[in-house]
């Protein structure tokens, strides 16, 4: 008879703990144990099994009853208590086959019960089934463990990558706003007025495509393509551009041709910014019914950033003062505009302007309060 007391070297095997005030029945299940091939270690009352326990996390405790100090129910609380134990399958031996004893048991945990006097083939059996309950329920928690750090460690590496796409994205498009800037800008060093007209009627184009129910990144996407509608201007002839007089049929054709400049100059990029500040430059002169230049575009086939940019270039043309004419009021610029829905405007653009003329007449106090500055 081989007496263990502490742990065998063969770590692979599972450890039991034995909890016994009496020494022969400690003997009996150490002995039936070790022969099933388990590790063992023994412990003479509850309160000694419980230390036993907490040292070593067993895979198992055997456990009796009625015990000195601290019975096995007790013992069993104290186990199921404990976050670190609770895990820990538990049978409990006890000479009591009544129901009460039973729920009591079940009440503070205990796993199984075997009655006194105790059959080996049915020890062998329960023990045997519980750890591999247990074996399963360990595998599982090292698989959901392993696998919450995979994907937390893929979290953090999606996170990472994402904030560092974010910011080279931010990078690019500070980039382009740059670029649409100095571009904007040139057109200041060739027409002081044409300057202002920008800022005026980007922020009405800003304006226009927040009422149409355009979404927030591409309501600012418009704000800034609408500075780009007349870029193209760069490339006409200082006569024509700065001409206080009537243009000839030819010098208007050269004019025209701003658009296709534009379009020329914003083309090949595959950044959305400066495709669609393309679509503004080479489409903000098309007319909704196709009259328009240059390429005689009707409706829908018009893209809607140009047809945005269309309302609000013209209604800042009309309300501006020049060389050769006069600024129309409010009232004579939105009666203008509305008489030209459904012709030289889209409709729903229109309707949109109006809506918001508060807002247009916002923008047109804050341009000349600037200049009063």
């Amino acid at each position: 008879m081989n007496k263990v007391t502490g742990i065998d070297a063969k770590l692979d095997k599972h450890l039991v703990i034995i909890v016994d005030d009496l020494p022969s029945n400690l003997i009996y299940f150490n002995e039936a144990l070790t022969t099933f091939g388990y590790r063992t270690v023994t412990a003479a009352n509850g309160k000694e099994g419980l230390e036993k326990v907490n040292a070593l996390i067993p895979d198992l405790i055997l456990t009796d009853v009625n015990m000195p100090e601290m019975n096995g129910y007790e013992l069993c609380a104290a186990v199921k208590g404990n976050p670190v134990t609770k895990d820990i399958p538990i049978i409990l031996i006890t000479a009591q086959d009544d129901r009460n004893s039973l729920i009591q048991g079940l009440d503070t945990g205990a796993d199984d019960f075997l009655i006194k006097p105790v059959n080996l083939s049915e020890l062998q059996a329960r023990v045997r089934n519980l750890l591999l309950v247990k074996d399963y329920r360990d595998h599982m928690k090292r698989y959901t463990s392993e696998l919450e750090t995979q994907v937390a460690m893929r979290t953090a590496e999606l996170n990472n990558a994402f904030v560092e796409l974010k910011a080279v994205n931010l990078q690019l498009k500070e980039s382009i706003l740059d670029t649409i800037q100095r571009l904007s800008t040139a057109a200041e060093y060739r027409d002081k007025e044409t300057a202002a007209h920008i800022w005026r009627m980007s922020h009405y184009s800003q304006i226009v495509a927040r009422s149409l129910g355009l979404s927030s990144e591409d309501v600012d996407n418009i704000l800034y393509a609408s500075a780009m509608h007349d870029v193209g201007k760069i490339g006409t002839p200082d006569h024509i551009l700065l001409k206080t007089g009537k243009l000839t049929a030819d010098e208007k054709q050269i004019m025209d041709e701003h658009t296709l400049i534009g379009e020329s100059i914003l083309g090949g990029s595959n950044y959305p910014l400066l495709e669609l500040a393309k679509e503004v430059a080479g489409g903000h002169h098309e007319w909704w019914d196709g009259t328009g230049y240059p390429r005689q575009l009707t409706g829908e086939n018009i893209p809607v950033a140009a047809r945005i940019v269309a309302v609000a270039d013209v209604y800042d043309a009309l309300t501006t003062k020049r060389v050769y004419k006069d600024a129309w009021t409010a009232d004579e610029a939105f009666a203008h505009i509305q008489a030209g829905a459904g012709t030289h405007f889209d409709p729903t653009c229109v309707a949109a302007i109006v809506n918001s003329r508060s807002k247009i007449e916002d923008i047109q106090r804050s341009d000349q309060a600037l200049k009063d500055s």
